[in-house]
Order: structure tokens, then sequence, then C-alpha cells
């Protein structure tokens, strides 16, 4: 089964939620849309409504995430995947009555609006399976109480007492989806868990600074070392840098393991020479040893100033003298 769907649309699904509240709130008969007007060439007469309120959803959100009007996505890269997902989920919901996918949907409206084949949103619609329309929503509830835990730790807003029930849905929504994450080569799925599990990782370490939830009350997600290598690889090819042969790595590792000892050896010294009794009885001593070395650079640099007189004084005799016995 082919996993190339695009996840990246979820890390900000609570912005895009904000828009799909308000299409939800929305009385439908008042969407201000045209061009939805499907009639029995296009759907059974049973159909007929459903498909036209779809429609003007449909349309409403895509006229609310592109216009953003409330500048709610104005700091994210604004990704139009949100509305195939929506779409394609709308869709799931009612697929014991409305039996038609997400791409069959969209070429009717094309077909009734032809300025939606024209747009950046015609590439966008593609039928996703059930499956990983699944895992989408998994990634979406663990997105959104990501993003409650956010409030009350970096934004110091929320429900405190609420960590604990936030925390627990993460960890258990990302437990239910790394299982299948067992492979060597990872899918896009087990990346996108990767992706945020750091993002978790780095919430729960501001919360060690900031002490806003209670520490036992923040579950911490296991590591997928299969997609954390896979990650390390992509950032290694995007910066230039030609993947390594296993012994290359284990000298790099060396030559890593060297500098960080020499690093915190130079360290020591220096606080001990800083900060210690040590460093007022070596100060004198390395002053005495610096005056010394000066004083051999100056004597060197006078002697080679000398030599180099003499020498010059010399070449101007030779030349002389060979001068002299030409003209004889």
């Amino acid at each position: 089964m082919s996993d190339d769907y695009n996840y990246d649309f979820l890390k900000d699904i609570d912005k895009y939620t904000i828009y799909q509240s308000t299409v939800n709130q929305a009385d439908v008969s008042t969407i201000d849309v045209k061009y939805c007007n499907f009639d029995k060439n296009d759907f059974s007469e049973d159909k007929i409504e459903f498909a036209q309120n779809l429609c003007k959803k449909f349309k409403y959100l895509y006229q609310l995430i592109t216009e953003d009007k409330r500048s709610i996505l104005l700091k994210v890269k604004r990704d139009l995947g949100y509305i195939n997902y929506w779409l394609n989920d709308e869709l799931n919901k009612n697929s014991s009555h409305f039996h038609i996918t997400a791409e069959e949907f969209y070429i009717k409206l094309k077909i009734k609006d032809d300025k939606y084949d024209q747009i950046d949103l015609k590439n966008k619609i593609r039928n996703i399976d059930e499956v990983h329309l699944n895992n989408m929503k998994i990634l979406e509830k663990m997105y959104v109480n990501y993003s409650e835990l956010h409030k009350i730790i970096i934004l110091f807003e929320g429900v405190k007492n609420k960590c604990s029930s936030y925390s627990q849905i993460c960890y258990d929504e990302y437990e239910k989806a790394v299982k299948g994450c067992t492979n060597p080569n990872p899918t896009t799925l087990c990346n996108a868990l990767e992706e945020y599990r750091k993002k978790y990782e780095h919430l729960y370490e501001m919360n060690e600074l900031f002490k806003r939830c209670p520490s036992d009350k923040l579950k911490k997600l296991p590591k997928n070392e299969a997609a954390i290598r896979q990650l390390e690889k992509g950032a290694r090819l995007e910066l230039g840098i030609l993947p390594s042969h296993p012994s290359d790595r284990n000298t790099s590792d060396i030559a890593i393991t060297v500098i960080g000892v020499i690093f915190a050896t130079f360290t020591f010294l220096f606080l001990l020479y800083m900060f210690t009794p040590f460093g007022s009885w070596l100060q004198p001593r390395i002053k005495k040893y610096i005056k010394f070395y000066r004083n051999l650079q100056r004597e060197k640099h006078q002697s080679a100033t000398h030599n180099s007189e003499i020498y010059h004084a010399n070449s101007n005799n030779e030349l002389y003298n060979i001068r002299y016995n030409f003209i004889q």
C-alpha cells in the first residue's frame, strides 16, 4: 500500500480546525457560494441535498483558508492538503448512504464551476484510503492535545489540572500509531510520528524549566530509531552531505569523542586556572615563561637583522669587486 501521503498540514491542525468550526457552525442555507446546483443528472434524488450542502461547505472552507481574513494562518505554511483531508473525512463519515470518492465528487464540482479546474486546489484533491485516513485522524488527535499542552506550558493559558489527560492522549495515540513502524525503512507516517515526538519532547523539556505541569503528570514518548535514522539521512542530503560508510561513521564518532575530551579538558583547566589557588600559583610562572619567550624571539629577530645587514654589506663588496675586475 502506497504511503506517499502528506502529513505536514497536521502540524498546524489546531489553526485549520478554527475555520472548520466556522463552517460546521454556519447555517448552510446562508453560505454565499455559487454553482452547487446539482440535479438528478449528477446524483440520485435522495443524495442531491447532501451533495449541494457538501459543495457549499467545501467552497466556504476553501474561501476561509485562502483568504485567511482572521490571520490565523499568517505564520504557518498554508497547506491545502487540509481541505483534501476534510473532504475525504466528510465522505467517509457519510459513506453508508453517499457512495462517492473525493476525486469523483471534485470532478462533478468542477463541471458545475470550471473555476475549480484552474485554481491551486485541482492537484490537491485525491482519494485517501481508510487506513491512511485513520492515521491522519490519529495525528490530528495527537496535535490537538499537544496544542493544549503548549498553551499551558508555553503560553501560560489553559487549565493546569488537564496536563495529565492531554499527555495521556498524546501517549496513547502515539503508541497506537507507532506500532506499525518496525520496518528498517520507515514510511512517511513513521517520519511524521518522529517529528511529532521531537516536538513533544521539546515541550516536555520546556516544562522542566517552567514547571507548569507536574513532571509525573507528563508521559515521555518512546523513540523510533528507524525513523530517527531516516530523518537524519534526509537532513544530511538536504544539506548536501553525502551518506557515510559505516567505517566513516566510526571514524567520525571517534573524532567527535576526541574533540569532546579536548574541549572538556580545556574547560576544566581554564576553570582551575581562573577560580582556584592552583591558578594563583600558576599565573606568575606563565607570565615568567611568556616574558622569557618574548625575549628569546626579540634576540632571534635582532640576530637575524644583524646577519641580514652583514649579508647585504658583503653582497655590495662582491658586486663592487666584480665591476672593478670587469673594468680592468
